[in-house]
């Protein structure tokens, strides 16, 4: 089975507000993506510590092979 490692980031920038600035979305996507990372999920308006901090971004992609 294979086996995965995960990365998290929280977009701020439009916290508070309706709609999410997809040119902000597109350049997150766009870096992890050359890092090899896939976006598994997007939670908006995430309550991370108590409180609405921003948009989570959860990323896969598989794990360097075990030794």
């Amino acid at each position: 089975m294979p086996e995965f490692e995960y990365k998290t980031e929280v977009l701020t920038s439009m916290v508070g507000r309706d709609k999410l600035r997809v040119s902000d979305l597109e350049d997150v996507l766009r870096k992890n993506g050359a890092e090899g990372w896939e976006l598994a999920t997007l939670n908006l308006d995430a309550d991370i510590r108590g409180k609405r901090d921003g948009h989570l971004l959860v990323f896969k992609r598989a794990a360097p092979p075990s030794q």
